[in-house]
């Protein structure tokens, strides 16, 4: 029975940890469409296939379709918990 209490405990901690940082980051990564003059048409956390070879531990990789004045575009984001690392056209 403990160990039931712990592996629900970590799970609890895992799920937690993983909506707080994805919510964080969309949030971040609307406000510089917004900034940038655009609205967001999707975000999509990518694990492959992204042009950051340096995504692992703690660094997500986020592809960015947005349209502006220019129309519709696509954007390459990286972001860590304290913010947007780079950002790429």
């Amino acid at each position: 029975m403990n160990y039931l209490v712990v592996i629900v405990l970590a799970v609890t901690a895992i799920v937690a940890v993983l909506v707080i940082r994805t919510r964080h980051d969309r949030a971040l990564l609307t406000d510089e469409v917004r900034r940038r003059g655009g609205e967001v048409l999707r975000l999509q956390r990518v694990r492959r296939g992204s042009p950051f070879p340096d995504t692992g531990r703690g660094w997500w990789a986020w592809k960015v379709e947005w349209r502006d004045a220019g129309g519709e575009r696509v954007s390459w984001a990286l972001t860590t918990r304290d913010g947007l690392g780079e950002w790429r056209d």
